[in-house]
């Protein structure tokens, strides 16, 4: 899927403008603060996402109108759609006309969204790595953001009853079923990143890599839901003297190794910076394989962590996946750019 043309009103700072896209590559450049994340956040609302960094609904109004906001995409590629998207009090979301969710739009509109800080997936804590496969996980599996809600919710309420030391068998109760599943669904997704990381890693990466997921239990288990129990009884005095929850899939890594060493040791930091990129990559090849649908990839200041070699590599490996890309940049310097050059400046966009 891709996106053909967009058009947003009192949405934060951007200015009420219709904007046509290429069907392949495209740059945004502008200074910062001049509404570059703001283009991309609206752009990953339409297809699906929640509103940025946990940002109310109504500071993503203009703070200079009254009223709500609006944001408006066609698409095109394996169908015709519109999406529209009113915001006030709430969110609402139509899809070509009809009352929808943010789940079934994004199995109409798959997309994957990369921030500055995912350059950093390799060395960054492991919450980088979480959410990078929880994003994947939430595009391939419809069902997963809200299970994975339901699972943060009784997660906050246990640590509440481990730091107050009141029982918590019954959260328990409703928490092992859910982190099963999620467990369950992210070794799936894990084996398959696996796979699109060796489609992308020869034209990328000069070195051989292994990647697994360290769940957050007292070991490997079968059975997710045994697994889940057993680790809680082999921790339970630790999370007693602690007082938080230790047991669960809020404790999960990525594990990324070359030859036995961690990567953030056996690699330099470009070479870092590189396999980021290969992750990101290989994501867009398992959306692509599984829903037999394009992906619509957005990067925020992705490359502006790379050197002007990865940078060439990055621009033909996006080339050749054939997704369209829209990506954000402070820096000016895109002669020969092999796609559309859109700029930005106090929220307004120009070619």
């Amino acid at each position: 899927m891709r996106f053909s043309q967009t058009y947003w009103l009192n949405y934060k700072n951007l200015k009420p403008e219709r904007v046509s896209w290429h069907e392949g590559l495209n740059v945004i450049i502008g200074p910062n603060a001049s509404g570059k994340t703001n283009t991309l956040e609206a752009l990953s609302m339409l297809c699906g996402w929640g509103q940025p960094r946990r940002t109310k609904l109504k500071d993503l109004i203009n703070w200079d109108v009254n009223g709500g906001a609006k944001l408006y995409s066609r698409f095109s590629g394996e169908e015709e759609i519109s999406v529209l998207i009113k915001i006030n009090e709430r969110r609402s979301i139509k899809i070509s006309g009809k009352q929808g969710n943010a789940s079934v739009l994004r199995v109409y509109v798959p997309s994957l969204s990369f921030w500055s800080d995912d350059v950093r997936l390799v060395e960054g804590p492991p919450a980088v790595r979480r959410n990078f496969l929880n994003q994947l996980c939430a595009v391939l599996v419809p069902l997963y953001a809200r299970k994975l809600y339901d699972y943060k919710k009784l997660l906050r309420h246990r640590n509440y009853c481990l730091r107050r030391g009141q029982p918590d068998g019954l959260i328990i109760k409703a928490m092992a079923p859910l982190a099963a599943w999620l467990w369950s669904y992210r070794r799936t997704i894990t084996d398959l990143l696996k796979i699109g990381l060796k489609e992308v890693s020869n034209d990328l990466l000069e070195f051989d890599f292994d990647i697994d997921i360290k769940e957050g239990s007292e070991g490997f288990f079968d059975d997710p839901l045994e697994g889940f129990y057993k680790s809680l009884f082999a921790l339970k005095k630790e999370e007693l003297n602690k007082r938080v929850s230790l047991v669960g899939p809020h404790r999960d890594d990525l594990i990324i190794t070359v030859a036995g060493r961690s990567a953030t040791q056996a690699l330099s930091r470009g070479q870092r910076r590189k396999l980021s990129v290969a992750l990101m990559l290989a994501a867009a090849k398992v959306v692509e394989c599984k829903m037999k649908r394009r992906p619509i990839i957005l990067l925020d200041e992705v490359a502006s962590e790379l050197d002007q070699e990865a940078k060439l590599d990055l621009i033909k490996a996006l080339l050749k996946g054939g997704w369209q890309v829209i990506a954000a940049t402070a820096d000016d310097r895109v002669s020969n750019f092999p796609g559309k050059v859109l700029r930005i400046y106090q929220g307004g966009i120009s070619t």
